[in-house]
């Protein structure tokens, strides 16, 4: 009984700190006078914290040759959502999916949902969760042309390396080799360091919020290929996988989170650039991110009671 009830605990704590982080961007963007200042929150959250968590991350991470792990798995999640929707919609005998549409499959959302809920699980294991976010950013700006319609150029090469958060795992693997790592880590472990590691845990749940505006679908039947894709095939997959391999928590628990999370918020602004479907964009993108908060309970409980060290 007493197991249980630590079950329980930690997964009532864990989707408070989630829920309510969330609960904090929403209610931002519904007062006028800080709505205004969402373009700037978001751009100061993926500018200096995000980047600075997974620097963190990746300095204190003892990888190894465990890195071929979050590689691997970053490009099978965007195979994963190439594919499954184009299988289904053959199933269901209904047109190819739009661009828009396979886009918000096979891009999940790496940053902004994930890494709270693996910081709440298993904090050791945010360095794997930060290779997978800089390999899901370089599929993202040469196979999300290509999805596009559009031939990968020097445009999508910059945009993945001026993208902050790479140079947060850049500047933590420089400094691992040729920095001493007991001179940094008081520093880095500092109550300062500490508190802004959490305020950057809880800026990034807020742009979370930030996109609960209507949960109205507009698009139901791509949202069912997308939901199928990513919550469904990719959790199965990640299962398998998993298990198979035998893999310690250090791995186990950020690529089941990764893999199951929904689709990217950054979808939206590549679909304005690329000339894809903004508003099927949206509309997959919220509800997709609502029935992720609906699961997560049973994806903390799944965590904790399968991947986690007893």
């Amino acid at each position: 009984m007493a197991a249980f009830e630590t079950i329980i605990f930690t997964i009532a704590r864990s989707s408070y700190t989630i829920y309510l982080g969330i609960l904090f961007g929403f209610l931002f963007i519904k007062i006028p006078f800080t709505a205004k200042y969402k373009a700037l929150f978001v751009n100061i959250t993926i500018s200096f914290f995000t980047p600075y968590i997974i620097f963190v991350s990746i300095f204190n991470s003892n990888l190894s040759s465990d890195w071929i792990f979050p590689v691997g798995a970053g490009v099978l999640v965007t195979i994963l959502g190439v594919i499954i929707p184009k299988l289904v919609a053959k199933i269901q005998k209904e047109k190819q999916p739009d661009p828009a549409e396979l886009s918000t499959a096979a891009f999940s959302n790496a940053v902004n949902f994930p890494i709270p809920i693996i910081y709440e699980l298993y904090p050791a294991s945010l360095g794997v969760a930060g290779i997978f976010i800089v390999v899901a950013i370089v599929m993202r700006n040469t196979v999300g042309f290509w999805i596009a319609g559009y031939k990968l150029n020097w445009e999508g090469i910059k945009a993945t390396f001026l993208f902050p958060p790479v140079w947060g795992v850049i500047l933590g693997f420089v400094l691992k080799l040729v920095v001493d790592q007991q001179t940094v880590n008081p520093i880095l472990i500092s109550q300062p360091a500490t508190i802004l590691f959490q305020i950057g845990i809880y800026m990034t749940l807020m742009t979370v919020g930030f996109g609960m505006t209507s949960l109205k679908i507009t698009y139901p039947k791509e949202v069912l290929r997308v939901g199928i894709t990513r919550y469904l095939v990719s959790g199965i997959v990640a299962v398998l996988i998993i298990f198979s391999l035998k893999l310690k928590p250090i791995l186990s628990v950020p690529l089941f989170v990764q893999f199951v999370a929904p689709p990217a918020v950054y979808n939206g602004l590549y679909a304005e650039k690329l000339d894809m479907n903004t508003t099927m964009t949206s509309n997959i993108i919220i509800i997709l991110t609502f029935i992720a908060l609906l699961l997560l309970p049973l994806e903390l409980f799944f965590v904790i009671t399968l991947l986690l060290p007893s």
